[in-house]
C-alpha cells in the first residue's frame, strides 16, 4: 500500500474507534451510573477513566489484528534518560502554572468562556479519582494523539505540518469546536508534540502532561486565588519563562538523545 493509503486507513480506524467507544461510554455513564449516587456528581471525571480503561486496549487490539503491528512499539514507549524526564516535568510545571494564572484573569473567569467550568469538572474530583485519571488519561491521550495520529501524519507530511494537524485535531476532538479552548489545546499539543519528536519517546509528553495537570490540581485546591491582573500577569510571565527555558534546554539536549538512538527513524524537528 502507498504511504497515503496506510496513513488514512490507520487514522480512520483509530479515530472511528475513539468516537464509537467515547459516545457509548458517555451514554451508559450518564444514563445509568451517574444517577446512582451523588458521589458521581463530584467525580464526573470517572467517565473519562472508564473511557480510557477500555479505549486503549481497543486500539492495541486494532493495531495488532488489523495492522499486524505492536502499538506500544509504534508509539515509541521508550525509556528516557533522567535529563529528558527533568526537562519534560519542568515544562509541564510551567504550563500548569500558566494555565492556572490565565484561568483566574477576570475576563477569562467570566461566563463568556468555559475555562473555569472545564477546570472545575476535572479538579473537583477526589484526589484518588483524579490521580487515576492523571495517569491513565495521559497515557491514553498521548498514545492517541502523539504516538498514533502525529506519527501517521508524519508518514506523508513534513514533521512541522504533522505537528500542526495533530494540534488542530486535539483541540477539535477534546473541546468540540469551542474556539478559545481549542486554541488552548492546540498550543499545548504543539509543545507536547515537540517533546515527543525531540526526545523520541512517548513518555516525554506523558510526563509533561502529568506535571501540568497535577500542578493544576494542587493549585486549584491549595494555591492562592487572585483577580489582580498585574499579579496574574507576573505569574504568567514566570510560567512562560519556565516553558521557554525548558524548550531551550530540550533543543540542546535532543542531539544527545538522537546520538543514543542511531537507528531511530523518527524525523527530528
Amino acid at each position: 500500500m502507498k504511504p497515503w493509503a496506510i496513513m488514512l486507513s490507520r487514522v480512520v480506524v483509530i479515530v472511528g474507534l475513539y468516537f464509537a467507544w467515547f459516545f457509548t461510554v458517555t451514554t451508559l455513564f450518564f444514563d445509568y451510573i451517574y444517577p446512582l449516587h451523588p458521589w458521581f456528581e463530584r467525580n464526573t471525571v470517572t467517565v473519562i477513566i472508564l473511557n480510557d480503561i477500555v479505549g486503549l486496549p481497543l486500539m492495541v487490539l486494532a493495531w495488532r489484528f488489523l495492522f499486524k503491528g505492536n502499538l506500544f512499539k509504534a508509539a515509541r514507549f521508550r525509556v528516557m534518560d533522567r535529563r529528558s524526564v527533568g526537562i519534560a516535568l519542568w515544562i509541564g510545571l510551567g504550563a500548569g502554572l500558566f494555565t492556572v494564572a490565565f484561568s483566574q484573569l477576570p475576563a477569562i473567569a467570566s461566563d463568556n468562556y468555559k475555562f473555569r467550568e472545564l477546570f472545575d469538572y476535572l479538579n473537583r474530583a477526589e484526589w484518588y479519582v483524579f490521580f487515576t485519571f492523571l495517569i491513565l488519561g495521559n497515557i491514553y491521550k498521548e498514545t492517541l494523539f502523539r504516538g498514533i495520529l502525529m506519527s501517521e501524519f508524519s508518514r506523508v507530511f513534513p514533521i512541522w505540518l504533522a505537528i500542526g494537524i495533530q494540534g488542530v485535531m486535539y483541540g477539535a476532538l477534546f473541546f468540540f469546536g469551542d474556539i478559545p479552548l481549542s486554541l488552548y489545546g492546540f498550543l499545548g499539543a504543539v509543545i507536547f508534540a515537540l517533546l515527543y519528536v525531540w526526545f523520541k519517546s512517548i513518555w516525554a509528553p506523558i510526563a509533561a502532561q502529568i506535571a501540568c495537570q497535577g500542578s493544576q490540581y494542587v493549585l486549584w485546591h491549595y494555591g492562592p486565588e487572585s483577580d489582580n491582573v498585574a499579579v496574574l500577569s507576573v505569574a504568567m510571565a514566570v510560567a512562560a519563562a519556565m516553558i521557554a527555558a525548558g524548550l531551550f534546554f530540550a533543543v540542546r539536549h535532543r542531539g544527545r538523545v538522537a546520538a543514543s538512538l542511531p537507528d531511530e527513524a523518527v524525523t527530528s524537528a
